[in-house]
């Protein structure tokens, strides 16, 4: 603490003179300190920057990961799907063995191409945004996979009581290959609703 020294002025009367001023900071000394400040806050934000893209990376890997599980799903779900059209497509045998006689029959066809084309598309789709390195999900993906899989499996369950009826009957090329097209709808199904979680998932992981 500065103290005030009193002198006598004119007349006697005693002045307080100012405090001397504070000795100037040895040469060096805030430079060097300036400069310590900097190299703390240049490594303080090389760390963020570092540690930023490890977590983009980790993020992209681990997207790139459920993009090529859910482009494996779709593709799957495609080629099933064609299996079924073929099956149900084939059964014109005349008389009651005529697919087109049945509505629940034509209803199996109709998802089935359904689920085919597009599980098809969108497994060309996630091929693509793969290869460009984007794999930020859209509503669509999580929509369409809803939709599709709830068309094969209310196909597929409106087609299997006339079926289970059929071959209680008889056992023939028309019921077996109804049964087996039944049966790959139904695998169709599980591969959709499998990517329609994973794709809920990510857009959920992407919102927040």
């Amino acid at each position: 603490m500065a103290m005030t020294v009193a002198s006598p002025g004119k007349g006697g009367v005693y002045v307080a003179k100012p405090p001397p001023p504070p000795p100037p900071p040895l040469p060096g000394v805030q430079k060097t300190y300036d400069s310590y400040n900097g190299q703390v806050g240049a490594s303080a934000a090389a760390a963020r920057r570092r540690r930023r893209t490890a977590e983009t990376g980790e993020e992209l890997q681990e997207g790139e990961a459920l993009e090529g599980i859910v482009l494996v799903l779709r593709a799957g779900a495609a080629m099933v799907a064609f299996v079924g059209v073929a099956l149900v497509a084939s059964c014109r045998h005349g008389d009651w063995m005529e697919f087109t006689r049945y509505p629940e029959f034509m209803y199996l066809l109709g998802a089935s191409v359904s689920a085919c084309v597009y599980s098809a598309a969108q497994a060309l789709r996630s091929f693509r945004r793969m290869r460009r390195g984007s794999t930020s999900p859209a509503f669509l993906d999580f929509a369409g996979d809803q939709v599709v899989a709830y068309l094969l499996i209310t196909a597929s369950a409106a087609a299997l009581p006339i079926t289970i009826r059929m071959r209680s009957a008889v056992i023939n090329i028309f019921t077996d290959a109804m049964t087996a097209a039944i049966s790959l709808a139904f695998i169709a199904f599980a591969a959709l609703a499998f990517s329609a979680i994973i794709s809920g998932f990510r857009l959920s992981a992407h919102a927040y």
